[in-house]
């Protein structure tokens, strides 16, 4: 990708860092040169900077591969462990875990239990490998200052007491939980961006971060609340619910959207990584998913649904749809190209979420209806019956 380091491409050590001197630091920054200024700046001939710009390119361009190279790099020793959720429902139905080398979003509601989920996750990662974890670093992106470190500790110690208790009155886990916690919470990199701006920059040098702390997981908590506040709220707006974003302002968020959705996704493939990302919901009034008509007597009732748009759901690989029925919460596959659109139901445990085997006859209806596969796949929209 364009944006890999110099110092990670293969080219003659003088030359690297005569590149690096002049403040050519990434593959973006050469192949912005034409020849004839390579020449000037580093003193090559017209041969060597066409050489150099051709080299540059074939090193970050993506070389094809056939279907069986990537079943055999999968099944090899050498392909990155899977990023279990914990939940065997989701787990079986995912396969390999949490998808590598592409975005995962967690949507719904606040207080419902994504930024769980990403801590629970964060702890699989950077727990050691004697622990059921991957004993990798761990970068955590926190845009709404939730990022909890005595959660992730309460998470560990959880972790802990589990392995202490199937390994019986003489596990040696009992004794090493401060030990664990110390190790795990130094895994994780925690960055606190406080504008879309500062978001970008932040996941533009995420490479040098993930190399730095080798990292196995990028977490962004949360996509939406800097961009919607400092760009508005299309969906309010347009539905007649007072939403302060211009037209001009909602193009301008949707070019950076794109720019933060094609850098993750870069990273994600070249660094065969998982992307977590979680984002909130917006209310559409009226009727239901696909332009439809609403529930009936659903005149003054409004629809959940992701926030940011479908040009956004069309940069996320898998979505998962976290809900609330009354008392009980639910997790659904909304979106995936691999796996069944699965419903389980959890509760929020210890160690974070925690699957309530339940028949498939006793989940709510509402929720086992496949609908339209390109609503499904565009507006994964959730009637929650909310009355406005």
């Amino acid at each position: 990708m364009a944006s890999r380091h110099v110092s990670r491409l293969a080219l003659d050590p003088y030359l690297r860092d005569h590149l690096i001197a002049n403040n050519l630091t990434t593959a973006r920054d050469v192949l912005l040169l034409n020849p004839l200024d390579l020449m000037e700046l580093l003193g090559l001939t017209w041969t060597a900077a066409n050489g150099l710009l051709h080299d540059v390119s074939a090193q970050i361009s993506p070389p094809y591969s056939t279907a069986y190279d990537v079943f055999s790099q999968q099944a090899t020793a050498e392909a990155p462990p899977p990023l279990r959720t914990g939940l065997p429902t989701l787990d079986s139905a995912l396969r390999l875990g949490v998808p590598l080398g592409s975005i995962t979003e967690l949507v719904g509601p606040g207080g419902v239990g994504k930024s769980q989920l990403s801590h629970m996750l964060t702890a699989g990662v950077a727990l050691p490998t004697a622990l059921g974890g991957q004993g990798a670093g761990v970068v955590y992106i926190d845009t709404e200052r939730k990022f909890s470190a005595q959660r992730l500790q309460e998470m560990v110690n959880a972790r802990v007491a589990q392995a202490a208790a199937s390994a019986g009155p003489q596990g040696a886990y009992a004794l090493q939980a401060q030990a664990v916690q110390g190790e795990v919470l130094r895994r994780v990199a925690i960055s606190t961006p406080g504008s879309t701006e500062q978001l970008l920059q932040s996941v533009e040098n995420l490479q040098h971060m993930v190399l730095q702390y080798k990292a196995r997981l990028v977490v962004v908590d949360s996509i939406a609340a800097l961009a919607r506040t400092e760009y508005g709220n299309p969906g309010g707006s347009a539905a007649g619910g007072g939403g302060s974003g211009l037209v001009g302002s909602i193009m301008d968020r949707q070019q950076v959207l794109g720019r933060i959705a094609a850098s993750l996704k870069a990273l994600a493939e070249s660094l065969r990584i998982p992307v977590i990302v979680t984002n909130q919901v917006t209310t559409r009034i009226g009727g239901g998913a696909g332009g439809g008509p609403g529930p009936p007597g659903a005149g003054g009732s409004g629809t959940l649904t992701a926030a940011l748009g479908a040009k956004w759901a069309h940069c996320v690989n898998l979505r998962l749809v976290l809900q609330r029925l009354q008392e009980r919460r639910y997790l659904k596959v909304a979106k995936s190209p691999s796996c069944a659109n699965v419903v389980l139901e959890y509760v929020i445990g210890p160690t974070g979420l925690q699957e309530v085997p339940r028949h498939e006859a006793e989940l709510p209806a509402v929720l086992l209806q496949r609908g339209s596969v390109l609503e499904m796949a565009i507006a994964n929209e959730v009637d929650y019956g909310l009355e406005l």
